[in-house]
């Protein structure tokens, strides 16, 4: 062997020394490749959105007027159903009679006082009442009766009339109400305060010896009087919408014939019915804005009820069609494509 060829391995074997020296220690590379803001797997790790909640939304419906009947009676009063009524309607009645708050039999069944009002004569605090008016309501039923008659123990004229509301709360429907009195040509109904928006103002009036238009502003139900000669009253009602939450106007009924007279000015604010509650469920954007948008689940009791996509950008998504008392639990998370964050849950038991 030459002296070339005896030194050809010993060469090879510094090579491969040199080669090993030059290589960085692996904790060195694990730290430049984590430290590098461009790394790809921080750049590919799909993240999940944030700040996920959920409230809920008690929209409430319309209150919408379905027809009015009227009528007046001697000792009693017997008032039709309107014949548009359909079960779950709420009706209200007026009825009034001439002078004091003469007894009321119990009224027919399911029809409820909301309240009664007389009025005194005129400069007489201990004076004899003119005129009286009562206001109630009943939830009309599937098998409703055509009449309904209220019964006075005293035979004095009456009059009054039934109207029909679709869309009313059906447990507690008046949300507020109140009265005034007193002796002018002119007849005031009074402001009253809602706690709920959506609200429909019923205006009632009644003044002795004349009937007067419904309050201005509202559309006009009934007007009528009780019968002829001096011992009679007329009555007068009209509805209004009113957005509320809040104090409502007052409004008034002015005489044609500059009349003075004995009156009652009544209000009630009739609550809308709250339809299926729903969920309103927000979060922050996930910081993955390449993704192509987001994934969610409705649970109960870890059953899946219903799922939801949305894209990209979107941060809110409404969830209907939920009951009062359920427990829901929501899940979202991104997604692109197959490809799925961890997922942000919370949970909600909507009371409307």
């Amino acid at each position: 062997m030459g002296p070339v060829a005896a030194l050809a391995p010993l060469v090879a074997v510094l090579a491969l020394v040199v080669a090993v020296l030059a290589l960085p220690p692996a904790s060195a590379v694990f730290t430049s490749t984590t430290a590098n803001p461009a790394n790809t797997l921080a750049a590919d790790q799909l993240q999940p959105p944030s700040g996920l909640t959920a409230t809920t939304s008690c929209a409430s419906s319309t209150i919408e007027f379905q027809g009015a009947t009227s009528a007046r009676g001697s000792g009693s009063l017997t008032l039709q159903t309107p014949p548009e009524t359909r079960a779950g309607d709420l009706l209200v009645a007026q009825v009034s009679n001439w002078g004091g708050p003469a007894t009321l039999t119990p009224p027919p069944t399911g029809w409820n006082l909301v309240r009664r009002d007389s009025v005194n004569q005129v400069n007489q605090v201990n004076g004899t009442p003119q005129v009286t008016s009562a206001l109630f309501w009943r939830v009309a039923s599937a098998t409703e009766p055509a009449t309904a008659t209220f019964q006075l123990a005293a035979s004095v004229d009456t009059a009054g009339g039934i109207a029909a509301y679709r869309g009313v709360r059906t447990t507690s429907p008046v949300d507020a109400h109140h009265a005034m009195t007193g002796s002018s040509e002119t007849t005031t109904v009074p402001s009253v305060t809602t706690t709920v928006a959506n609200t429909v103002l019923v205006h009632v009036t009644t003044k002795r010896q004349e009937q007067l238009p419904a309050p201005g502003g509202t559309a006009e139900r009934w007007r009528l009087l009780s019968g002829t000669g001096t011992s009679i009253q007329g009555v007068s009602a009209g509805d209004v919408s009113f957005a509320g939450p809040g104090a409502t106007p007052v409004r008034s009924s002015a005489s044609s014939s500059n009349f003075q007279a004995e009156w009652i000015g009544q209000t009630l604010a009739l609550r809308p019915a709250p339809q299926q509650p729903a969920a309103i469920l927000t979060w922050t954007a996930s910081p993955s804005s390449w993704a192509d948008g987001y994934q969610g689940r409705r649970l109960v009791n870890g059953t899946v009820q219903g799922s939801s996509t949305v894209p990209m950008g979107t941060t809110t998504f409404t969830d209907t069609g939920l009951v009062n008392g359920t427990t829901y639990t929501y899940r979202v998370w991104t997604h692109d494509g197959t490809w799925v964050s961890t997922e942000q849950t919370t949970t909600l038991t909507p009371s409307c």
